[in-house]
């Protein structure tokens, strides 16, 4: 709890700062895509236990040209496949969690007439709040399934009127091992090691310029 209040305040912190730059902001939201895929544990190509993790949710974003400020909520269809420590898993054992997701992304904007095109960089936060298995019993310590990531891509903004516009994005994430799949590979021992998650994040929006 306390790692995931120092994040928070850091983001702040930053959020601060970009918009502290004095150039032109906006805000805005809309709907979020994400998904993740390899999050585990991994000895070599056959013994290895790993999750998928779909989510579905809304964002609202904070905009200072150069600097995007994300918060988002989602509800994530989580299920497992591989085998591991001699235990097989298949597709077909799904769980659920609800997500508050955090993202400071660096973008450069080259205006094209009323379209904006901009790469984007930065670093993503996903906090888990709750989870349940798959016959929908509360899982305990939810928190720790919360990870870390970075995040690369790009977006095209698209003007309706002087102040109102579209915005779309589609990037890259990967996500550090959770606390739970840290425990799962000391668990398991030997030669595993934790995975990369990774996956794409697809978003769109609506904002408004101050």
């Amino acid at each position: 709890m306390k790692k995931s209040i120092s994040v928070l305040v850091l983001l702040a912190i930053l959020a601060v700062g970009a918009f502290a730059q004095g150039i032109s902001m906006s805000a805005g939201g809309g709907a979020i895509v994400d998904m993740s895929f390899n999050n585990g544990v991994k000895e070599d190509s056959d013994n290895k236990w790993l999750m998928r993790n779909m989510s579905f949710g809304g964002f609202v974003f904070f905009d200072a040209t150069y600097a995007e400020v994300n918060v988002s909520f989602a509800y994530g269809l989580v299920s497992d496949y591989g085998k591991a420590g001699g235990s097989s898993f298949g597709p077909d054992k799904f769980g659920s969690v609800l997500q508050l997701g955090f993202s400071l992304l660096g973008k450069y904007p080259i205006e094209l007439g009323p379209v904006t095109v901009f790469p984007l960089l930065g670093a993503s936060y996903n906090m888990v709040l709750s989870a349940k298995d798959d016959d929908g019993d509360k899982i305990d310590d939810p928190m720790d399934f919360s990870q870390f990531g970075l995040l690369a891509g790009g977006g095209v903004d698209y003007d309706l009127t002087d102040s109102l516009y579209l915005r779309g994005e589609v990037l890259f994430q990967l996500r550090f091992a959770s606390k739970t799949m840290k425990d799962m590979a000391d668990f398991f021992g030997g030669d595993f090691k934790t995975t990369l998650g990774m996956g794409p994040v697809i978003k769109i929006a609506v904002g408004y310029r101050f």
